[in-house]
């Protein structure tokens, strides 16, 4: 039986077409992948098959057919998520444990969970209603190797139970063995990462005996490092070590419950979600203003079109977002800045882009870079030492 059902699919935004003569169809039990670079419509497409258009995006012609209950999985579990209530407010015991959390995660609220634990939520609560359909939006972005092989131990589970799916990725050698079919939307060259010779300077940002908290519970332990002008220092750990906890502690955002943080100039922020990070009612224009006067000069260093600035951040991809929080940290020139998870939502093209112009930012500029990451080519990459935070 023919579970969804798209036919000459064609939707417009902003006077261009975001996805165009579009055919797909999906029985039941089926397992689908969406793959393509960053803007290239995957999101917006499987939007289509819940009845759901993006505020700007119209359909100008084709037809969609669902036949059954379907559930969603998007690719910010943060903005899913209510934050002044807890978990086990939204979701109950039992679906917690279905996708490997404690119970105990139900008392606490999203911002007191790591980023893998609240995509785990996530997919809990789209699982609530049994549906025929789900549709996962990278549901391993920004997880470190153990926590994306629990959560795809999960959905193989969930797909033997005879749930179809409908996969949005950029990765597609993680997808193409959980799917039956894989679906291209646009192809894309990977450039050449560009790694020039880099002088590494004084100390600019240290730490010393640093702890922090979350409630009575340590995430971070006395902790002590150093970062120098020019060099790239990659923080690594599991999913719940304390990554991003320690980046707001170096911005500011969290108050350590002990220790020391130094700063020997200015520092930038490009945060996990960047849907969180950007304001939902100002526009691309007016989220970089605000940090430095050259806009167009900021969204071209991370390879986006001028057109992009009078967009919302509601009309972008996740890769999108991601580097438009990337050129807003980079317009104000800071002399340090963090980068929590920084490429985790990008095709492997725009990745080695942004690694490349981060290289060339510190060659240039002598901009001194925290990497936050799981992934261990970023590490090799880029980075200069390695940082390793351990699980608590």
């Amino acid at each position: 039986m023919t579970l969804v059902e798209i036919e000459g699919l064609t939707l417009v935004a902003g006077g261009r077409r975001v996805v165009e003569d579009a055919h797909l169809s999906i029985a039941e039990g089926e397992a689908v992948a969406l793959v393509g670079p960053s803007g290239c419509g995957k999101t917006t497409l499987a939007l289509s098959v819940l009845g759901h258009l993006r505020p700007g995006v119209t359909r100008e012609s084709g037809r969609v057919a669902l036949n059954g209950v379907a559930g969603y999985v998007g690719q910010d579990p943060g903005v899913a998520l209510n934050p002044y209530r807890r978990i086990g407010k939204v979701v109950s015991a039992d679906l917690l444990r279905r996708v490997g959390l404690p119970d105990e995660l139900g008392s606490r609220y999203p911002h007191q969970l790591s980023g893998g634990q609240q995509q785990r939520v996530v997919l809990a609560i789209a699982l609530a209603r049994d549906p025929k359909l789900l549709v996962l939006d990278e549901p391993t972005t920004a997880l470190d190797p153990r926590a994306k092989a629990e959560v795809l131990g999960e959905i193989e589970r969930i797909r033997e139970q005879g749930v179809a799916l409908l996969w949005i990725s950029h990765d597609v050698d993680t997808v193409k063995p959980l799917v039956d079919r894989v679906i291209t939307l646009a192809d894309t060259q990977v450039p050449e990462l560009s790694r020039p010779r880099i002088e590494i300077g004084d100390v600019v940002l240290r730490a010393t005996n640093l702890t922090a908290r979350h409630g009575k519970r340590t995430i971070i332990d006395a902790i002590d490092f150093d970062v120098r002008r020019s060099e790239c220092l990659a923080v690594v750990g599991p999913s719940g070590a304390g990554k991003s906890t320690l980046a707001r502690c170096l911005v500011g955002l969290h108050q350590p419950s002990g220790g020391r943080i130094e700063i020997n100039g200015s520092i930038g922020w490009v945060a996990q979600n960047p849907a969180e990070a950007l304001h939902p009612m100002h526009t691309v224009r007016a989220s970089i203003s605000r940090c430095g006067p050259d806009v167009e000069e900021a969204l071209a260093a991370v390879r986006l079109e001028p057109g992009i600035a009078e967009r919302y951040p509601h009309q972008l991809s996740g890769g999108q977002r991601q580097r438009v929080a990337l050129a807003r940290a980079l317009a104000a020139r800071p002399d340090v800045v963090i980068c929590d998870e920084v490429t985790s939502a990008l095709d492997a093209g725009t990745q080695a882009q942004v690694l490349g112009l981060i290289n060339e930012l510190r060659a240039e500029l002598g901009l001194a870079v925290v990497l936050i990451t799981h992934d261990a080519g970023v590490v090799e990459s880029t980075s200069d030492r390695v940082f390793e935070l351990g699980a608590k």
